[in-house]
């Protein structure tokens, strides 16, 4: 089910004069020791690593010093005195910065092509996506690292695991706080960058729609001249910031005319596997089982055949796609995931994130699939954090924006989910505020065969014990 992403291990070697130089620190020890690897989690491996303190609001990196060394650890990065140790030791002003130096050190050393995805919804589907069509055109040389490692932290180990023997990657790009995508984007130097969808999200610290728009927009003012600019053509904001941004090449995607890669066609509501046509510049349209739902799912796919294709110079041919997916892994857990219940329920788990234009656009997508079922939709909708003194209103007229698609029950998990409860309640949709248990016993007394759930919440919510507890109670099929 959905949780916190793994961190991603890595071998990144550096000297720690090398380190010294590159963060702009001060080194006491050996500058000709090498270190294979960097970590900032003394329980990982830290044999021969360099260990970063880093320092957050509910932990102190410096704390756990005595940790690493245990481990193995051949260097500490750090902000303060920690008194005498047995290894070398880089003193820096913020080990969260140096972490991203050095990030940005080993991709540029790494020196292949990286396709990087931001916006408000829709990332870590499209980035699952671009890694099967990068590794589609190189199979086996694509460097993958699932999960959303997307921020200040996340990025820097996703590029410290670039590897030689790899010629390409695609990162994900996420904020909430001002200038954050501009930073990241800095820090990977993208060949490729992918705008997906433009909408309300932390606005708590990012405030208005306008200001969310410009910090998305970071993606695009910090492409090299050089790189590609990708964007969603049937987003306004996404096309107003495409057709604005500077680089050389500026590719669309969507389903609108003016798109370089069309969608002209999909399978709508089928969940295994839908079939998917794509139009591109050059060549014949591209026919593609779809893994994803949805439109959010066509789009990512038509994103991921322009980035690989614009990025890399080469054709992606018939089947390549589908393939490079399962090598990669196939479908991640908690992003509108379908799974099919023993009594022939189906739950779609999309409990790793919510805000509203993800939580629009997964119910229009669940509501699809029910239609196409011939069954019920039922919504568990938890709380979308992280939207500020706003947040009543916003849900509330999220909410509004739900009634385009009829359910048979609407179930909120406490906390400012009731908000979005009131447009259903008014409307005359059975409608419920129910903890995470309360919720499981009542779907599983009133499920029927066919039906379909949307668990949909911000990750902090916890909706996956809802997708557990039924597949506890029910079972799963197969």
């Amino acid at each position: 089910m959905a949780g916190a992403s793994a961190i991603p291990e890595n071998t990144a070697r550096f000297r720690l004069d090398a380190v010294a130089s590159i963060c702009g620190g001060t080194l006491a020890g050996s500058g000709e020791t090498e270190v294979r690897g960097v970590v900032t989690d003394s329980r990982a491996d830290t044999r021969g690593k360099l260990f970063v303190a880093l320092s957050g609001e509910r932990y102190d990196g410096h704390d756990y010093v005595s940790a690493a060394l245990r481990g193995g650890a051949r260097a500490l990065l750090v902000e303060r005195d920690i008194g005498e140790v047995p290894v070398p030791v880089v003193r820096v002003a913020s080990t969260l910065a140096a972490l991203g130096a050095l990030g940005r050190a080993h991709r540029e050393r790494w020196g292949g092509t990286l396709v990087a995805v931001a916006g408000s919804a829709g990332k870590t589907t499209t980035r699952t996506a671009v890694s099967a069509a990068l590794d589609a055109v190189l199979p086996g040389q694509v460097h993958f690292a699932r999960g959303n490692l997307n921020n200040l932290i996340g990025v820097p180990l996703v590029l410290l695991g670039l590897g030689a023997e790899q010629r390409a990657a695609a990162v994900e790009i996420g904020t909430n706080a001002p200038g954050e995508v501009a930073a990241l984007t800095e820090l990977a130097q993208p060949n490729a960058g992918i705008l997906t969808v433009i909408g309300i999200e932390h606005s708590a610290g990012l405030g208005s729609i306008e200001r969310i728009e410009a910090e998305e927009a970071g993606l695009f003012d910090r492409l090299g001249p050089g790189a590609a600019a990708l964007g969603n053509l049937d987003d306004e904001r996404v096309r107003r910031r495409l057709l604005g941004a500077k680089t050389r090449v500026r590719v669309g995607y969507g389903f609108g005319e003016g798109a370089q890669y069309r969608i002209l066609w999909r399978d709508e509501g089928n969940v295994a596997r839908s079939r998917l046509v794509v139009a591109r510049p050059d060549g014949e349209p591209l026919s593609v089982d779809n893994p994803f739902l949805g439109r959010p799912g066509a789009y990512a796919v038509a994103a991921a055949v322009a980035a690989a294709e614009t990025a890399l110079g080469t054709a992606l041919a018939p089947g390549a796609f589908e393939l490079a997916f399962e090598r990669l892994g196939g479908l991640e857990p908690g992003r509108l995931t379908p799974l099919e219940l023993q009594n022939g329920v189906l739950v779609l788990d999309d409990t790793y994130n919510s805000n509203p234009a993800s939580l629009k656009s997964s119910v229009a997508t669940a509501h699809e699939v029910a239609r196409a079922r011939s069954g019920r939709l039922w919504l568990v909708l938890g709380e979308m954090r992280e939207l500020g003194d706003d947040s009543p209103r916003l849900h509330r007229e999220a909410g509004e924006t739900l009634l385009d698609f009829p359910a048979a029950c609407v179930i909120s998990l406490g906390g400012e989910a009731r908000w979005l409860l009131e447009p259903f309640e008014r409307a005359g949709v059975p409608a419920h505020s129910l903890e995470s248990y309360g919720a499981v016993q009542f779907l599983a007394q009133n499920l029927r065969p066919r039906d379909v759930v949307l668990v949909k919440a911000s990750r902090g919510v916890r909706g996956e014990r809802v997708v557990e507890g039924l597949i506890d109670k029910l079972g799963r099929a197969g």
